[in-house]
């Protein structure tokens, strides 16, 4: 118990200073709604700027600015403890991809009104930017797990048998590699880093001792890190972050990964496909799933006499982060089904109404990428909210598979 205090106590200071740096920055300046000119019955027109690659953007302090400039944080809360209107935005639960994500935000977007008319708050616009910095913020939260258990880890530690040949805090083996130097690091994706590195030398010494092969499960490698750095509260730490996902991808094919392995069917056949088995996957999940792997991968790199691939700590972090990231891009959705969608929640009745209708919309849409069809279908929210009350329709409530069928039929016209 006192130790998920101390970590909520934690989250609350990173929470703070994500705020602090909103402050810094000014961003809450013309963040509220700019409301269209005339309604109209089409999609707002595209901004005339190229289409955005959809990219997790794993900085978290981004998406919180944009949270806070766009008054989420008037209603909901996600670190802090203090109990608002709107629903605390779980940071356990993983949901899906960016419209996976996306479509929790337009379901809610009746009664988010009627909160913000009461509270005399501007509804949010977004640029493209800003909705996917503020979805990956939203994607990012889970990614830490759970809060790791001192105590368990100590008795991993000896379970484990890593005191026969580490050293800590002058006890274990004398002359053994120190653990002391991990008490600075606020990120376990350290710990896996220096058991990676240190893997082939480790395995053989267990090899030649005939000791187990140390495995994890659950969250055995989080309660690890909890003990190796509970006793360096006192001294200096060093923040990670929380990677860049695009500097993994380059480290995935640098260190020969893809070799091996392939992301939803490209690249190696040798090993599994981590874009299907990697799906909810926290960072504690990934780092034991690393390290469960490295014995077998140790096998295969020297029958094929390759050199063992190194990281330094940033280069895991960032590899680490990518893998997290890979369902974050949106598959190609059922034309078919997209249609009969489109009909059903009476999107026809308005878009499709006249040939000149049909023709604006799907000339809208057609080359656009998940994000940017969000981002027109949010905008669109004010002109389509007002049309639909006149005529007696109700919000159309979509999940993720159900937007991206819309999306594939949209430009399949």
């Amino acid at each position: 118990m006192q130790m998920k205090k101390a970590l909520g106590v934690e989250m609350f200071i990173i929470g703070m200073l994500f705020c602090f740096a909103v402050a810094g920055s000014g961003c809450g300046e013309g963040g509220g709604k700019k409301e269209p000119g005339v309604p109209g019955k089409s999609v707002a027109k595209p901004e005339q700027v190229p289409v955005q690659r959809v990219s997790l953007v794993s900085d978290l302090v981004e998406g919180r600015k944009i949270f806070e400039a766009k008054n989420c944080s008037q209603c909901h809360s996600i670190f802090e403890r203090e109990r608002k209107a709107g629903p605390k935005l779980q940071s356990t639960r993983f949901h899906g991809s960016f419209l996976d994500l996306f479509s929790l935000l337009w379901n809610h977007a009746p009664a988010m009104a009627v909160h913000m008319r009461k509270e005399v708050l501007e509804r949010p616009q977004f640029s493209t930017t800003e909705l996917n910095q503020l979805v990956s913020f939203l994607y990012m939260l889970p990614y830490l797990g759970q809060p790791g258990d001192p105590r368990r880890g100590e008795a991993l530690l000896k379970e484990k048998a890593c005191f026969s040949c580490h050293s800590r805090g002058g006890k274990g083996k004398q002359g053994g590699i120190s653990l002391d130097s991990l008490a600075a690091f606020q990120s376990q994706v350290v710990l896996l880093q220096r058991m990676w590195n240190h893997g082939p030398m480790m395995l053989s010494q267990m090899a030649a001792t005939r000791t187990p092969t140390p495995t994890f499960s659950g969250n055995d490698f989080s309660d690890l890190f909890a003990a190796l750095t509970e006793q360096g509260k006192e001294s200096r730490k060093v923040f990670l972050g929380f990677g860049n996902a695009g500097n993994g991808q380059k480290m995935f094919t640098e260190k020969g990964c893809i070799r091996c392995h392939s992301i939803f069917g490209k690249g190696g056949k040798e090993a599994p496909d981590l874009g299907k088995t990697v799906s909810q996957s926290d960072v504690t999940i990934l780092t034991t799933r690393l390290w469960n792997h490295a014995a077998k991968m140790r096998e295969k790199f020297q029958q094929k006499k390759l050199e063992w691939p190194k990281f330094s700590a940033t280069e895991m972090n960032d590899l680490i982060v990518f893998l997290y990231s890979l369902n974050y891009d949106d598959k190609p959705g059922n034309p078919g089904k997209g249609e009969d969608i489109f009909t059903r929640k009476k999107c026809a009745d308005c878009h499709f109404k006249t040939a000149a209708d049909k023709q604006k919309i799907v000339g809208d849409i057609k080359t656009v990428n998940s994000i940017r069809f969000a981002t027109l279908l949010w905008n669109h929210i004010p002109s389509m909210e007002a049309s639909m009350v006149i005529h007696g329709v109700p919000w159309p409530e979509m999940s993720g598979d159900e937007l991206r069928d819309v999306l594939a039929y949209l430009q399949s016209q």
